[in-house]
């Protein structure tokens, strides 16, 4: 059974990365849209407006913790949850002051990847 339709945009510079993310999330029933660049990011996602966004956090000639800055400096878009993906160590502390609400450190497992999602997509409010 597929999850109702929500809109992921994924921002990763390895094709085969992007490919592999967007491949599987598609499974579980997410619309996705891959970028390779984070080049005019801010304005694409006014325009767009994702559930969700999906970045890994060293991407070609840009740091992610400074595009998550931006973006959740933007009030337009700020309230968009954001997952960034690392394989450095310890870059779970800079991405959460960079202002991320969620990290997954590279490797990872499906399942850890599929939880994520599902926890920034239906936070728990108590």
């Amino acid at each position: 059974m597929l999850k109702q339709m929500h809109h992921i945009l994924i921002i990763d510079d390895n094709e085969d990365i992007l490919f592999m993310l967007k491949a599987m999330l598609e499974m579980k029933g997410y619309l996705i849209t891959p970028k390779d660049s984070p080049e005019n990011i801010e304005l694409f996602i006014e325009k767009s407006l994702p559930d969700l966004i999906l970045m890994d956090m060293l991407l070609s000639g840009a740091d992610g913790r400074e595009v998550c800055r931006n973006i959740k400096m933007n009030q337009a878009i700020a309230h968009i949850p954001i997952i960034m993906i690392s394989a450095l160590p310890d870059a779970n502390i800079s991405c959460v002051e960079a202002g991320t609400d969620y990290f997954l450190g590279k490797p990872f497992e499906m399942i850890d990847l599929f939880d994520t999602v599902e926890k920034a997509l239906f936070p728990i409010i108590i």
